[in-house]
């Protein structure tokens, strides 16, 4: 198994701006520089784990809550927390229609796919 950096990146970015935390800020408590900070959350750098459990202590949470989901056991775990974050303020009646609205999103975006690559074939 490895380490998805890019899932990784993401929660930690989506942690740090969980507590409303600049990536300067981030970096200068955990000692390291903003660039550093931007590469790791973008995935352009990996972090080693004495860095990481810093990050961790600064976000003040664990090092498998940034973990979690980044090793690969699929690669849906992020999407689906982010998925998760968007539906919580739904309304009753939007959760009753999301479930028709995803399968003619997903029927849509399939006939489109399909209409993309029968033009590249021509």
């Amino acid at each position: 198994m490895s380490v998805d950096y890019s899932d990784l990146g993401i929660r930690i970015k989506r942690r740090r701006e969980e507590l409303r935390m600049s990536q300067a800020e981030l970096a200068s408590r955990a000692e390291l520089s903003t660039q550093h900070i931007s590469n790791v959350e973008n995935a352009r750098s990996k972090i080693g784990l004495d860095k990481l459990v810093t990050i961790s202590n600064v976000l003040e949470c664990s090092v498998d809550e940034l973990l979690c989901g980044s090793m690969r056991t699929g690669g849906r775990s992020v999407y689906n927390d982010e998925v998760a974050g968007i539906i919580d303020d739904f309304s009753d009646t939007e959760m009753r229609i999301l479930p028709e609205f995803l399968r003619n999103y997903s029927y849509i975006y399939k006939l489109l796919k399909q209409n993309v690559d029968e033009s590249r074939e021509e």
